[in-house]
């Protein structure tokens, strides 16, 4: 069953990727963002009053909590979708593939110490650096490629704010043993959808009222993204890192970047560049070197890492 749900994990977020074009064709990008954010949080709702899970979270910790949920959900969401309208999905996917690059990068910066630095993790981190040139080299050295460059960085930004996501949520559960997981997605769908909201009135202004009435493709696409992509792939998610451990459980973002040019072939018929295949080879190898866990002693197992 497990392996069932890392399949279906790999494939809902996967499939995110090529659900969220159509949209941004159809309607303001942000504003089709926070849509999803919606039906996420109104079906998650009815899914832990069924369960009679609290939807609350610990006063003390809430303004953690909702800031993990502006780095998690509100901010790279506003990112990918508005990113998308200028680049594939496939390349958007490759892009989300380099989040455990930047837990590495940043975990390093803001948390010195706290993981050792080894010539595996150094050469893994190489070849995802090398990924990432591969990805955008052509689009700096064309200089008619503004739009999906400025694309490509939004994608890269939303892949930043996961990783700022990841380390936030590892800190919670560190500190907060007794925070159920479900009710920390709650309330951190919560305050993305209030933070992408905002952004999305600032920047795209009140939605336009035809936009309440959205077409069967915008519907479709909305509940696939908000019920599917995110509610219960997380939850999924979730039960993984519980039975697996982070690490194992983590190994679905390596499946993520090859499934979503698959998808975008297949539905689009979109064929990723040379740069981007080779991009996408040195990514994923670079993320697996990276978290390829440590080689317990004789005597001594290997400890699971705190759930992300």
């Amino acid at each position: 069953m497990n392996f069932i749900f890392f399949i279906l994990v790999a494939s809902f977020w996967s499939g995110s990727f090529v659900a969220i074009q159509p949209l941004v064709k159809a309607m303001p990008p942000i504003a089709a963002g926070a849509l999803r954010i919606g039906v996420a949080i109104i079906f998650l709702t009815i899914l832990l009053s069924i369960k009679k899970i609290p939807l609350i979270v610990a006063k003390e910790i809430r303004w953690r909590v909702w800031l993990t949920g502006l780095f998690a959900f509100g901010l790279p969401f506003s990112l990918l979708f508005w990113g998308e309208k200028s680049v594939s999905p496939g390349l958007a996917g490759i892009i989300n593939g380099t989040v455990p690059i930047w837990v590495f990068i940043l975990g390093a910066i803001f948390s010195p110490g706290a993981e050792a630095i080894t010539g595996r993790k150094v050469t893994g981190l190489a070849l995802g650096i090398l990924g990432v040139l591969l990805i955008f080299l052509p689009k700096l050295l064309t200089t008619n490629a503004n739009s999906s460059l400025l694309g490509a960085l939004a994608v890269a930004g939303m892949a930043w704010s996961y990783a700022t996501g990841v380390l936030l949520n590892r800190s919670l559960f560190t500190k907060n043993v007794a925070l159920h997981p479900f009710a920390n997605l709650y309330q951190q769908l919560l305050a993305g959808f209030l933070a992408i909201s905002t952004l999305s009135v600032f920047f795209e202004g009140w939605p336009h009222p035809q936009s309440w009435a959205p077409s069967s493709t915008v519907l479709w696409g909305e509940i696939y993204l908000g019920c599917f992509s995110t509610t219960l792939a997380f939850m999924m998610f979730y039960h993984l890192i519980k039975a697996w451990g982070s690490v194992r459980a983590a190994t679905v973002t390596y499946v993520v970047p090859t499934l979503a040019l698959g998808f975008d072939l297949i539905l689009n018929g979109t064929r990723p560049l040379l740069n981007e295949l080779f991009g996408v080879c040195a990514v994923t190898l670079g993320v697996v070197i990276l978290n390829l866990p440590k080689r317990a002693g004789p005597t001594e197992s290997q400890p699971l890492k705190p759930a992300e």
